[in-house]
């Protein structure tokens, strides 16, 4: 009989969670799990509890898998390039990977009649860990609507206790901006691909997703600074293929700190091109600012998370819809919104993007 381990409650953008593996993945997941959690300024609680139990059994695995391959299933596409089979078996609905398509066939995701959720991994899945993270972004996100909050596709920091918020679409530079902070700065770490703003523009909160970084955004950096040189690491700025860091192992480098929220001083929308454009930065007026946060605003249609999945949507999209466009009118009356624009082979281009931030927080 395989035992289990609970662990105690994590703390994710104010929602907590109740972690259960078997015994002999409880280490692996725990280092994982932790990785993640915020060291400094979370926010206050939500009030609610979302249980997650991760198995870690080939028995258990075969058995899920025979029993999904002979039940009736509807191909959906909850993450985007994502899809996976769903069943309803009993009082459990079961999400498996579409066999037809690139995603590891060795976990399976559940959610029961009580909101319980479960993970069932195959002993030989390749960083089964990580689909713990998985299940735990869903929720925190479905929290963070119905307290009203509003998500970017943004990355997010902190520096010296003052919150910027550096939105953009994917290839905009969100991570050089944020890296550039953490190693000029140390500037502790909040988000890096989805960040949250909570009502009436008052704080930026993070959302527990590893850092993806393109190798040129390293090579920025002095050989004594910086993560630890990756098996994978890709050549260029701006390459489609990034390298992950969990949160911990990318702000700990840098002598940073993974903090959760911080009050919210200033918006940057970078814009960095395959040139050797010297650095510039520009205040935004009121109608650029207002398109340009517009555009990357996530709620409540966000480009990857394109449906709800492990947790239930409480609150209409029209509504979602109203609170969005009402924060993204409070962040550009409230909060500076700064355009930088800059080559990314121009000379000292981390530290010269540092710089630029810091001058506008002054």
């Amino acid at each position: 009989m395989t035992s289990h381990k609970g662990h105690g409650p994590a703390l994710f953008t104010g929602h907590r969670f109740r972690i259960q593996t078997d015994e002999a993945f409880s280490v692996a997941q725990l280092r994982h799990l932790l990785n993640f959690v915020p060291e400094a300024e979370q926010v206050p609680p939500c009030g609610h509890l979302t249980q997650v139990h991760v198995r870690h059994s080939e028995d258990v695995f075969r058995d899920r898998m025979t029993r999904l391959a002979r039940a009736r299933s509807l191909k959906v596409v909850p993450f985007r390039g994502e899809p996976y089979l769903f069943s309803q078996l009993g009082e459990l609905s079961w999400w498996r990977p579409d066999p037809d398509s690139r995603l590891p066939q060795d976990h399976l995701y559940a959610r029961d009649t009580k909101g319980q959720l479960h993970v069932v991994l195959h002993p030989g899945a390749d960083r089964g860990e990580r689909y713990l993270m998985r299940v735990i972004r869903e929720v925190v996100l479905r929290c963070t609507e119905h307290r009203g909050w509003t998500t970017f596709h943004a990355a997010a920091a902190a520096v010296d206790g003052h919150g910027v918020l550096i939105a953009g679409p994917s290839g905009a530079g969100k991570t050089t901006v944020l890296t550039a902070l953490a190693a000029h700065r140390q500037a502790d770490v909040i988000a890096s691909d989805r960040a949250v703003v909570t009502e009436n523009a008052e704080a930026v909160v993070g959302v527990p997703i590893s850092i993806r970084i393109a190798g040129g955004t390293l090579s920025g950096l002095s050989p004594s600074e910086g993560p630890p040189p990756h098996r994978l690491l890709p050549a260029e700025f701006g390459t489609a293929h990034k390298v992950s860091y969990a949160p911990h192992d990318f702000a700990g480098s840098f002598g940073a700190r993974v903090r959760e929220s911080a009050p919210l001083q200033l918006v940057v929308i970078p814009e960095l091109r395959d040139d050797d454009e010297e650095l510039s930065s520009a205040f935004f007026d009121a109608a650029g600012a207002r398109d340009a946060l517009a555009a990357v605003c996530c709620t409540p249609d966000d480009d990857d998370w394109l449906h709800p999945w492990f947790a239930d949507r409480t609150r209409p999209v029209d509504d979602l819809a109203r609170q969005a466009a009402i924060l993204v009118e409070d962040l550009v009356a409230k909060v500076p919104v700064i355009k930088v624009t800059a080559g990314v082979h121009s000379l000292l281009l981390l530290e010269r993007i540092a710089g630029a931030v810091t001058r506008r927080l002054a």
